[in-house]
Parts: structure tokens; sequence; C-alpha cells
């Protein structure tokens, strides 16, 4: 029996109900574009590690969900999950993208659609053979560490996906360059800003005793930067009554125990981890609205790693938060300097401090930029108002 969709989306990692966290962003843009009459489904490459493989990396295997032929339904949106072999990055890239191109082949044999649109620059190069053979239009979107870290490795396979490809989706003119200095067709390059759904967040801000609340969320990893907003707070409370202070810190992840030795002997820096809650998105966002002034300090790591415009950026401001972050890929884009918040050069302590002290000391400042914080979301990263032009983008590629 064939199956009919207009577009097939491609994310290897995307949410389930066992871990409802990833990529969220992808699952909002599939699920909104049903508004306009779209059919999606979700291919979602589900990797197999062999456990001998993990025992010699010394590793486990985090992914939770298990993968699936059938196609399924989740929280309104029909995804497969197809299971491919994923061996060592670094020694076997060419093999993983021949696994994902068979895998997403496999699962699509029964389907008709019209389109693919891929999640991150691997994605799209898995595409290549299914879009050639399907005769179809080939979006990719591009996030970051796929322009980063993974840059010069997968840059012989950039050369077909530059020749292959329709379109180039970047979600800053910052990535755009990114992709232009890589010979992606400037013709086919578009900025398309990621958004959120601005009525789940309000700016009523809960109260927290006396204390004054700086707050973060984002994955713990080292390029997140966190290690140098704990210094800054360290720095910023010396001298102060320590007690009506709060640093919370959001979030799970590889780079928790190096953040954690950071902390010892500060019992108002709290870990908060989102991830074991019973609602992880709601208690990101309660912990945004407890908070006076949000952080993201993000880094450009050694190998080229970096951000595209982090959506906790987004969800902040959608709350009327001021926030304090940095000189960083596509975040000038995101977080005015000095209008909705304060732009620090990467890894300066020093420059943290001074932003911390500045809206502390400065409760007006704090609420015109959280007023304009929610005002540039509105305008400029309202997801209704992108994903009517994400609409506009496969309408006009489809016909």
């Amino acid at each position: 029996m064939i199956r009919s969709y207009d577009i097939v989306a491609i994310r290897e990692y995307f949410p389930g109900i066992e871990n409802p966290s990833p990529s969220t962003w992808v699952y909002n843009q599939v699920k909104d574009i049903q508004l306009y009459g779209i059919r999606p489904l979700v291919v979602s490459p589900t990797p197999e590690i062999p456990r001998i493989l993990l025992q010699l990396m010394k590793r486990k295997h985090t992914w939770k969900i298990k993968s699936s032929s059938k196609i399924e339904s989740y929280l309104g949106v029909d995804v497969i999950r197809p299971s491919y072999l994923k061996l060592p990055a670094i020694s076997f890239l060419n093999q993983n993208i021949r696994n994902v191109s068979l895998c997403i082949d496999n699962a699509l044999k029964s389907i008709d659609f019209s389109l693919i649109h891929a999640h991150f620059g691997h994605a799209g190069i898995s595409a290549i053979p299914l879009k050639l053979k399907r005769n179809v239009p080939l979006i990719t979107s591009f996030y970051g560490f796929d322009l980063g870290s993974d840059r010069d490795r997968l840059r012989q396979h950039y050369k077909r996906l530059a020749v292959n490809g329709d379109l180039f989706l970047a979600l800053s003119e910052d990535m755009a360059n990114d992709l232009h200095d890589l010979n992606f067709p400037v013709n086919r390059i578009v900025v398309h800003h990621l958004g959120v759904d601005i009525e789940k967040f309000n700016t009523n801000k809960t109260t927290n005793n006396d204390s004054f609340v700086f707050t973060a969320v984002a994955t713990f990893e080292e390029r997140k930067g966190l290690q140098f907003v704990i210094e800054a707070f360290k720095e910023f409370i010396k001298g102060k009554d320590k007690d009506k202070f709060q640093l919370r810190l959001v979030g799970d992840g590889p780079y928790f125990y190096e953040l954690n030795k950071l902390v010892q002997g500060y019992k108002n820096i709290v870990f908060v981890n989102n991830f074991i809650s019973e609602n992880p998105r709601g208690t990101v966002i309660a912990e945004m609205q407890l908070a006076d002034v949000f952080l993201l300090t993000s880094i450009t790591m050694p190998n080229g790693d970096k951000e595209g415009t982090p959506v906790v950026l987004m969800e902040a401001q959608a709350c009327g938060k001021p926030c304090i972050s940095t000189k960083h890929a596509g975040i000038p884009e995101l977080v005015i300097d000095g209008v909705t918040g304060i732009l620090t050069e990467e890894r300066n302590v020093q420059e943290i401090v001074n932003a911390m002290e500045l809206l502390f000391q400065d409760k007006k400042l704090r609420e015109q930029m959280g007023i304009a914080a929610r005002n540039n979301v509105e305008r400029n990263f309202n997801g209704r108002i992108q994903i009517g032009l994400l609409h506009k983008i496969y309408r006009e590629l489809i016909e």
C-alpha cells in the first residue's frame, strides 16, 4: 500500500515519549506546518551501535528511543525510526553516510512525497541519493556544528550537496557567510530564523523570596560557556550578602562534572536537571520566569565548533528577560546589544561580571530591556511568522 505525504523531514535525533527534549524545533516545524495543509512525515534514522564498540570506546549508548520500521504518531506528527549501523565517526564517516542513505531509502520504499527537508548538513548529504532517485527538491537546514567542528571532515561531501541541493537554509547571516565560504551558491542560500511559540511564554516574573536570580539554560557542554558564567557569578557576589543571590544552571550533559567542581562550597549555585522532571519543557519555562537575568555565554571551540542562534535565548527574551550573552556566531542577530541585553567578548569573565553588576543595579534598565526583548521575539523570531515563511518556501519548490 502506497502512502502519500507532501514532505519528508529527516532528523536523526527526533524526540519521542522516552526522550522528549532533543530537536524540539524540528518537531515544532513539522507540527505547525500542518496548519497550512502540508502533510509531513519525519524519517528519524536511529543509530544502533554494536556493544563491542561501546565497550572499546568506554561509552554508554544514551539514546533511549528504539528503532521501528512502522510509522507511528508522536504528539500529532507521523514519524518512522528505521535503524542503521553507526560506527565511530572519525574513522567511518563515509560508511555512516552510506548507512543512513540506505536506511532512509529502504524506509520510504512505499511512500510517495514531493520534497525532502534534511535537518543538519549530514542529513542533507545522506539524502542526495534519495533526491536523485525520486527527482524531488532537497532543502538542507544548517544549525551550527555541521559548519563548525565537522566542517573540514564534510568539505568534500558538501561539494556534492552544493551541486545537488535545491535550497540551503541558514539561521543567521553569519551562518550564510559560512556556507558561502564553502562555495554553496549564493542564490540558493536563504536566511530562515527559527522561532518560538510566544503564546507559551509570558512576562510575569515568579517570585523567589528576596533573591536576585541569574539563570542559564543549556546542554552542559564546554562550548556553552557555563564555566565562565560560574566564575563571573563567584566574582560578582564578592563583598555582597551571598544569601540574596542565586545562580541557577538548568540542564544536564557531559560537562556536568567539570561544572560541579567549580561550584563546591557555593550553596547559592544550584543545578536543575530538567531532563529527569516529568515535564522537561515546563521546568525550563518555570525556571526562566523565575529569573531576573538570563545568561548564555557560548564560545567558539578550537576545532571551529560554534552555535547557530540558540533557541533558549529566544525563549528567555519571550519571557521578557534581559540577556547576557557573547559576540558569537549568530547571537548578535538575536540579542541586540544594549537594547535587549548585553553582549560580551567570548571567555571574558570580567565583562560578564560588569554586565551582571549593571543589570543588578539598574532595575529600570532591566525592565526596558525586558520589554524590548519580548518585542524583538514577537517581530523577528515568532514561530507563527517563521512557519508561514517556511510554508511559502515549500510551496514554491513543490510547485
